[in-house]
């Protein structure tokens, strides 16, 4: 029989060990903290304060301007249109996207001899930069008689009409999305317990009974991680609009960000910058916050 006293002993070497462990664990983490502090953080609690302050365009203080920036902000009609659009844009993409990767991911999820032709194919959109990606499809898609067009054997406009301009908005931002999503639920679907896999089967469970009832749950996080992505990517998206579309035509892609692009860099509207950019954080905090609580309570 072990003595209580070593048994302490062994505890407190062991917790000795862990907090050396998390030490140097905060240690390799430090710099990147750092970084995140100096170029995101400082930034974001910065631009919070001046959100509530009259700042002219060269950052100086005029004084205390209360709510009046957002009421400001929430007047402009210009504003309440990106809202619209950009709620338009995260209704299409994120289920589109979600959809398309789950369906790659799980036509690949077996390990196989020539798996890995359709999993270089799936990631290749991650090699080329997004720029590039939305010059291509600027050329694919323009006018009537697009590459696009010809290939389908249509007539109608994309980039040049309001319905084809966010069609091709979302079919590019799945494509840029893709790569990334893919491999994060096709390594989930691969690291499922094949004993799991093995015992439903025995059971009598067949394909689809046990990819929807045994698979998709057990991959549930990180089917919830992807979604997350997906709504961040759709809330920030303004380089492609920029290089595709510039926000046209007639605003019906002008999502928030690109709104903010126009007004913080190109018409140097400190109140709008300030108001939009709390408001897209205030969000970011919020549904992190709620994706959190919800991984306490599933722990």
């Amino acid at each position: 029989m072990i003595k209580p006293s070593i048994t302490n002993k062994l505890y407190n070497v062991k917790n000795l060990q862990r907090r050396h462990n998390d030490i140097r664990a905060y240690l390799f983490l430090a710099p990147a903290i750092l970084l995140a502090g100096l170029f995101c953080w400082y930034p974001a609690i910065k631009a919070f304060v001046e959100s509530f302050l009259t700042v002219n365009q060269s950052g100086k203080i005029l004084g205390f301007a209360g709510f009046s920036n957002y009421r400001i902000l929430f007047s402009d009609q210009a504003f309440l249109n990106s809202l619209r659009v950009t709620i338009i844009f995260v209704v299409l993409f994120v289920p589109l996207n979600t959809f398309i990767t789950l369906l790659a991911a799980s036509l690949t999820r077996r390990k196989s001899r020539h798996s890995h032709l359709p999993e270089y194919v799936f990631f290749t959109p991650v090699a080329v930069s997004l720029s590039a990606y939305s010059v291509l499809f600027r050329e694919l898609f323009r006018g009537k008689a697009s590459v696009i067009n010809r290939l389908l054997g249509l007539s109608g406009g994309w980039i040049t009409e309001p319905a084809g301009a966010m069609a091709t908005l979302v079919i590019l931002g799945v494509f840029l999305d893709f790569g990334i999503d893919y491999i994060l639920l096709m390594c989930a679907f691969r690291s499922v317990d094949r004993k799991v896999i093995e015992a439903a089967r025995m059971d009598g469970a067949g394909g689809w009974r046990l990819f929807f009832q045994v698979e998709i749950p057990m991959i549930r996080e990180t089917v919830l991680v992807t979604v997350f992505l997906a709504l961040k990517d759709a809330l920030l998206i303004s380089a492609p609009i920029i290089i595709l579309t510039e926000g046209g035509p007639f605003r019906s892609t002008e999502t928030i960000m690109f709104y903010y692009y126009i007004e913080a860099f190109k018409s140097g509207n400190r109140a709008v910058q300030n108001a939009l950019s709390s408001l897209v954080m205030s969000f970011a905090a919020a549904a992190m916050g709620i994706y959190s609580l919800r991984r306490r309570r599933a722990g």
